[in-house]
C-alpha cells in the first residue's frame, strides 16, 4: 500500500459536500442517534448521550488518521446523514466503509450512492487502499442493488448482533483491479 495521504475535510461531489463533522453538527447526530426514522428498518437507533457524543468529538474519536466520520449535506447546507471509514487494525490496505442517509425524505434518491462513489474515489485514488467492504443487512435490497452499481462483489452472509436485534446480513467488497475498471469512477455526471 502507498504511503498515507492527509485526507481533504472536505469531498465535492455533484451535489453534495461531505465534510468534516464539527461541534456544531452534534445536535444534529445527537437527534439522529434517537430517531427510528433517521435508521430505518436495517440499523437500530444508537441512543447517544450528548456528553459522551462531546467527550467523543473532543477526543478526536470521529477523525484521525485511521477512521473518518463525514456529514453528508446538499450542497446548500442541509444534512443528509452520514459516512464513515475506518481501516482495520490488522489490515491496513482495506477500509470498511458505513453510509446512513439519517432523513427518511432524502433517501431513494441517489445521494448515499453519489457519497459511497466519490469517498471510494478518495480511498482508492489518495489514501491508496487495496480493497473496500461494506456490510448491509439481508432485507435492505436498495443498498444491495447501489453496491453491485459501484462493482462491489458479494463476499459472505454473516449474523450479527445490533443493538440487541439479531439480524443477517452480506459483506461486500471491491478491490483496485475491479474498481479501476468500472466506468462508473470515470464518469462524474452523477
Amino acid at each position: 500500500m502507498g504511503t498515507m495521504q492527509p485526507f481533504t475535510e472536505k469531498v465535492f461531489t455533484n451535489r453534495l459536500l461531505l465534510r468534516r463533522i464539527l461541534r456544531e453538527d452534534l445536535e444534529t447526530l445527537w437527534r439522529w442517534s434517537r430517531s427510528p426514522g433517521s435508521y430505518g428498518d436495517f440499523l437500530s437507533p444508537e441512543h447517544l448521550v450528548k456528553d459522551d457524543l462531546l467527550q467523543r468529538y473532543m477526543a478526536g474519536m470521529f477523525w484521525s488518521e485511521k477512521e473518518k466520520l463525514f456529514l453528508i449535506e446538499k450542497r446548500g447546507g442541509a444534512a443528509l446523514g452520514t459516512i464513515h471509514y475506518w481501516l482495520s487494525s490488522g489490515r491496513q490496505d482495506t477500509a470498511t466503509v458505513a453510509v446512513k442517509i439519517a432523513e427518511p425524505a432524502e433517501r431513494n434518491k441517489g445521494y448515499g450512492t453519489e457519497a459511497q462513489k466519490f469517498l471510494l474515489i478518495y480511498l482508492f485514488d489518495k489514501i491508496k487502499v487495496q480493497h473496500v467492504e461494506m456490510y448491509t443487512d439481508l432485507d435492505n435490497l436498495a443498498q444491495q442493488r447501489c453496491l453491485k452499481k459501484l462493482g462491489f462483489s458479494l463476499i459472505e452472509t454473516l449474523t450479527y448482533d445490533d443493538s440487541g436485534i439479531r439480524r443477517t446480513g452480506n459483506l461486500y467488497r471491491i478491490s483496485r483491479p475491479v474498481y479501476l475498471q468500472e466506468a462508473i469512477y470515470r464518469y462524474h455526471y452523477e
